[in-house]
């Protein structure tokens, strides 16, 4: 039987372009929602022996079925480290924009306010992945 998994749990996933690395990040508040991770952009020939090296590079958020993966075998654990002090959930989600091609909707996911925006920040990139397009290619 596979062990609990908790906060700050780093996992690999194999993808057809390389292995990609996830860590868990927030619980998921009801039995109606998922848990929070953030996946790193790099991808990976082979495993790293620093995991540390991993979580130094960009990444996006993403809400994501972490807990039947794991138990599926879909994802490995890798490790764990702790979440830096400044790591801060966003009040933000990106959206492809289902009118304007190569468009973002950037939503406020308190007060539901939207923008839409050709290029996407810096900051922009790391916002929840939502809306219509929430399938993680990998």
């Amino acid at each position: 039987m596979k062990d609990n998994i908790k906060i700050g749990d780093v996992f690999e996933i194999e993808t057809s372009k390389g292995k990609a690395y996830l860590q868990y990040i927030k619980v998921a508040e009801d039995q109606n929602d998922l848990e929070k991770i953030r996946i790193f952009y790099k991808l990976y020939k082979n495993t790293p022996s620093n995991i540390n090296e991993i979580l130094k590079g960009e990444y996006f958020f993403l809400s994501f079925i972490l807990k039947e993966a794991y138990k599926q075998s879909i994802i490995k654990k890798v490790g764990n480290v702790d979440l830096p002090n400044d790591l801060a959930f966003p009040h933000f989600l990106r959206t492809e924009h289902l009118f304007k091609e190569n468009w973002w909707q950037i939503v406020n996911v308190e007060t539901w306010k939207r923008e839409s925006v050709e290029y996407l920040s810096d900051e922009q990139k790391s916002f929840l992945l939502g809306g219509h397009g929430m399938i993680l290619y990998l």
